[in-house]
C-alpha cells in the first residue's frame, strides 16, 4: 500500500504504523498462539488500530478481520 484512503502518498511514519498493524493482525490470525500471547497482542493491537484509522490508512473493524 503506497497511499492512504484519500490517495495521499504514505509518509515513513505512516508506513511504519501500518506495517505494525499488519504484522499484529497477521500474527493474531494464527491458531497456534498460547492464550496469554493472543490476549496481549490483542491489547497491543487496539491502540494501533485506532492510530491506523485516525490516519486514514485503513478502515476495518477488528472483528471483520477475525481479531
Amino acid at each position: 500500500m503506497t497511499t492512504d484512503l484519500l490517495g495521499n502518498p504514505l509518509e515513513e511514519h505512516e508506513r511504519a504504523v501500518l506495517d505494525l498493524y499488519t504484522r499484529l493482525t497477521e500474527t493474531l490470525a494464527r491458531d497456534d498462539l498460547p492464550p496469554c500471547v493472543a490476549a496481549n497482542l490483542r491489547a497491543a493491537l487496539a491502540p494501533v488500530a485506532v492510530a491506523v484509522t485516525d490516519l486514514g490508512l485503513r478502515f476495518e473493524h477488528l472483528t471483520d478481520v477475525g481479531v
